[in-house]
């Protein structure tokens, strides 16, 4: 990976995205622990303190504000924040931590992975880190190095834009509970540097099921599709262009649920209701084209169930996604569609208490570790909709 890309990319569900102008960060320093050899190379060397204990504060979950140049290494002022969501979790015995990282950025869904090694015998870092942009992982050039105190400075060499760069990443956690990550790039060899990148961390202290509820919001910047219709009323449905036979592959497992659904609909209600419950995906079906889970609840003191069976069509690049529940035993129409950057919308014509309505299942998938599914009804072909179910998942195997 181009360390161009190497951007910590984290936070719990984007609330930000935008450009400031403000002026370029340059400064002047040393190699920390780092020298330039005769012939151009960088010789790191450790800390006298560095451990493997360095990299314990980061574990857990974590909320950033990200900041960074639009361009580098050439003037730049702009400036881009966004946010997004980290977990980092301490492996090998102590030696090691891998973390993921998500956010959306231009619209899009990027998650990536990290993976810090501690060198037992050289008393090195090693940073390595893969995104889902290319999935290709640096292997053969983390940021290497250490931490002086609560200042931590990892460096490689890189080629960008054509010309030899020093990449420094640095760590500072003079706040444990308030880390701050920063990446800067040098053409001279270490003399100066332009600050291209800052990550401000807070620690996600908060319950993990009070901090699900706060997904429980219909996101109203999330625009519906416009629909369309035949001659004889029948809604005309067409895939996006990367709709996939995998895009359900990510619900395999165990669920909890958190949900919120109006009490009544098309009422103009506005009382809600709270409740949980569990969904086991079983994962692909019939060669990869299809996908079920089994939804369970109490409703109202009584056991409920539900049954999830979803098709994709090769030809149409459709899914089609049926629902039977235990106090009916009656297959509903499926809602038909597909998804576009990790965002899916799913339609189908139905009568609700004699009325005719479009129903729409939205899944949400670019919080990859928490999706969250949402339900609408519009009584007028979709000219307006009332959003009346809501519920985040949160995986347990």
């Amino acid at each position: 990976m181009n360390k161009a890309n190497y951007v910590l990319i984290i936070f719990f569900y984007v609330v930000i995205t935008s450009t400031t102008h403000a002026q370029a960060i340059v400064t002047t320093e040393n190699l920390v622990n780092a020298v330039i050899s005769a012939n151009d190379k960088l010789v790191i060397s450790p800390s006298k303190t560095s451990s493997q204990d360095d990299f314990d504060f980061f574990e857990g979950k974590w909320k950033l504000r990200n900041r960074r140049l639009k361009t580098r290494l050439d003037n730049c002022t702009e400036w881009f924040e966004y946010s997004g969501t980290n977990t980092d979790k301490k492996i090998l015995n102590g030696i090691g931590h891998t973390n993921n990282n998500v956010a959306v950025i231009d619209g899009k869904y990027v998650e990536g992975v990290g993976l810090t090694l501690f060198n037992t015998e050289t008393k090195l870092w090693s940073i390595y880190w893969a995104s889902s942009r290319n999935g290709i992982l640096d292997y053969d050039n983390p940021v290497v190095g250490s931490f002086e105190g609560n200042i931590g400075s990892f460096y490689c060499q890189e080629i960008i834009k054509g010309k030899p760069v020093i990449v420094l990443a640095r760590w500072d956690k003079t706040n444990p509970d308030e880390a701050v990550w920063s990446q800067a790039f040098s053409e001279d060899n270490g003399k100066t540097w332009e600050w291209n990148s800052y990550n401000y961390g807070t620690r996600a202290f908060e319950d993990e099921k009070e901090q699900l509820k706060k997904l429980l919001t219909f996101d109203k910047t999330i625009p519906i599709p416009e629909l369309h219709f035949d001659n004889n009323g029948g809604l005309k449905i067409e895939a996006s262009v990367n709709s996939s036979h995998d895009d359900f592959d990510v619900l395999t497992g165990k669920w909890k649920m958190y949900h919120k659904k109006l009490k009544s609909r098309l009422n103009n209600s506005n009382e809600w209701v709270d409740l949980e419950s569990m969904d086991v995906n079983y994962g692909p079906i019939l060669n990869g084209i299809g996908n079920t889970d089994l939804y369970k609840a109490t409703f109202d003191g009584n056991p409920f169930e539900g049954f999830t069976l979803r098709l994709f069509n090769p030809e149409t690049k459709l899914w089609s996604l049926y629902w039977v529940a235990s106090n009916s035993g009656v297959l509903d129409p499926p809602v038909v569609g597909s998804f576009d950057n990790g965002i899916g919308h799913f339609f189908c014509k139905d009568t609700f208490n004699g009325i005719d309505i479009i129903v729409l299942f939205r899944w949400d998938m670019r919080e990859r570790e928490h999706p969250v599914w949402s339900q609408a009804f519009s009584p007028d072909n979709g000219k307006t909709w009332e959003w009346n179910w809501i519920n985040v998942s949160y995986r347990i195997d």
